[in-house]
């Protein structure tokens, strides 16, 4: 049976500048179990590993050095939790791919999209008479 995710985090994700960006997936193995999760930018030419951890836990066997600080994972069983410190605009807005990887090395990808307001909303501009 091939994994299911049971829970994805809203896309697009909106979060505004400054804040903690907090995505969260749960997924069914129906039977079988996790051997690794991927976390990957999205691009043009295909993607960019930004984190990969095998089995469960919180610490990553690869994470891309500017993510170091910023980027935490929790991965249990049957939910993942990972959160980046301080979205940043021009950083952090873009698509994204999280990837659940079953013994068998059978992957089952989810994609979202996040978006990075400004906290700070220009000002209307009054016309007087």
């Amino acid at each position: 049976m091939q994994p299911t995710f049971t829970a994805e985090p809203p896309d697009p994700f909106t979060v505004l500048e400054g804040n903690n960006i907090t995505l969260e997936w749960s997924y069914d193995f129906g039977g079988g179990s996790l051997t690794r999760t991927e976390f990957s930018e999205i691009t043009s030419s295909g993607t960019n590993m930004i984190l990969e951890l095998s089995g469960t836990g919180q610490t990553p066997d690869i994470l891309v050095d500017e993510y170091t600080g910023r980027l935490h994972i929790n991965v249990k069983a049957t939910h993942t939790l990972i959160n980046i410190l301080g979205a940043n605009r021009t950083v952090d807005s873009k698509n994204y791919q999280f990837e659940i990887v079953q013994s068998g090395f059978q992957k089952v990808p989810s994609t979202v999209r996040i978006s990075v307001e400004c906290k700070y909303r220009s000002r209307s501009v009054f016309n007087f008479w």
